[in-house]
């Protein structure tokens, strides 16, 4: 990819790949800076793209980059940008009492599946591979266990 297919592409796509990693980081800093790092990385390298496969190869290495950066993040940093309710506070007591009530609703909100799943991931910071391996389930189904619990959480913070 030479630059000005680069700069089509970034043109084109760049509100879609937005999209894509606001859904994954919640944070609209975060993904546009996502985004640009990703085309700034690619006017580098200029790699060679099968042709018509720009927009798949675009969005996987959003994604890609977003696990990076949620990789990264701590467990408590993770929980309340995504959990925190609107208004932030400087506050420890109340920050304290936001994930106690976390903690409150994943042991009586989720599933013992969900809540195993989740603390395997969150807590201990495994890897899908491993809470499968350890639960003796698939990495589809640990996914899942993830998805409906994540959406419990914010269906119930957000009411």
């Amino acid at each position: 990819m030479n630059q000005s297919t680069l700069e089509m592409l970034f043109r084109k796509h760049q509100p879609r790949l937005l999209a894509e990693a606001r859904a994954s980081l919640y944070d609209d800093a975060e993904a546009q800076d996502v985004v640009s790092e990703l085309f700034a990385e690619l006017l580098k390298r200029q790699p060679e793209v099968e042709a018509g496969r720009e927009l798949a190869y675009l969005c996987e290495s959003v994604r890609n980059r977003c696990r990076n950066v949620i990789a990264r993040k701590t467990l408590t940093e993770r929980v309340t940008r995504l959990y925190a309710l609107e208004q932030q506070t400087e506050n420890e007591e109340e920050e304290t009492e936001r994930l106690d009530r976390l903690q409150a609703f994943i042991r009586t909100g989720l599933t013992e599946a969900q809540q195993r799943v989740f603390q395997l991931r969150f807590g201990e910071e495994r890897k899908y591979r491993e809470i499968a391996a350890e639960l003796g389930i698939s990495e589809v189904a640990v996914y899942k266990h993830l998805v409906a619990a994540l959406a419990r959480i914010r269906n119930h913070f957000n009411t």
